[in-house]
């Protein structure tokens, strides 16, 4: 139980004193006066007049009153009703008050639960994170950029010089294919070579699994192509991935 909780507790048992106290004053339906009390407050404390007070109780000033000093107020079931009332509200006060600081320790204690389950959520996202092989972080295709760099054979590739005047380049071009595509994304990848065949499996100019690396060098044109802009958007968009990462 919290601080606050057991004040109100206290609280609430200290107003229970209070009202039985209460009951025998005004059983007596004398009122004893405290310090800094006032005729005019006593009166309205008991639903009565200052002149009701001052006619009962012969007093001769009506603006000086002594503490300790005894004052008939009224029947003792008025005075009882008097009573009552003031301890009834003290005390309704009181068990309110509690009721507020047990609603507010509740609120407390789920909001520390909701962000300590949070954070071990996230301490678990991030061990099963660091956990996973690094292999499986790698893009699928990154294998076959791995690979392409040395898998041409030596015998296959054509030597970068004669690019721009053999039939396969002329070819290449006249089926859509650019100077730029042939110099960074054919030469590297199979060497000019039509017929060219990866370790791996990949065939053709552009070194792919697909039917069009098999065909002829028109095929293979037009398949780099509409590969090129389907993955990437457009043939610079794959020169630029290609030239930035070394496979496409």
């Amino acid at each position: 139980m919290s601080n606050t909780t057991k004040n109100a507790a206290l609280a609430v048992a200290g107003l229970a004193s209070v009202f039985a106290a209460g009951q025998t004053v005004a059983n007596a339906a004398t009122y004893t006066v405290q310090k800094g009390d006032t005729l005019s407050e006593i009166a309205s404390k008991f639903n009565l007049t200052v002149d009701d007070l001052v006619s009962t109780n012969q007093i001769s000033d009506k603006n000086l009153v002594f503490t300790d000093q005894k004052i008939e107020v009224a029947k003792a079931s008025d005075a009882d009703k008097a009573a009552n009332a003031d301890a009834q509200k003290a005390a309704q006060k009181a068990a309110l008050e509690a009721k507020q600081a047990a609603q507010a320790q509740a609120a407390q204690k789920a909001a520390d639960e909701a962000a300590a389950q949070k954070a071990a959520e996230a301490s678990q996202a991030k061990e099963a994170e660091a956990a996973q092989p690094a292999a499986e972080a790698k893009p699928a295709v990154e294998e076959k950029a791995t690979t392409q760099a040395t898998a041409q054979p030596a015998a296959e590739a054509k030597p970068a010089a004669a690019s721009g005047s053999g039939s396969t380049y002329d070819q290449f071009i006249a089926n859509g294919g650019t100077d730029a595509m042939w110099q960074t994304i054919v030469q590297p990848e199979s060497g000019g070579n039509p017929n060219a065949v990866s370790p791996n499996g990949y065939t053709g100019l552009g070194q792919t699994k697909e039917s069009w690396g098999t065909g002829s060098v028109a095929d293979q044109t037009k398949g780099m192509v509409g590969y090129a802009t389907s993955r990437y958007g457009s043939v610079e968009s794959a020169i630029s991935f290609r030239q930035a990462n070394g496979w496409w």
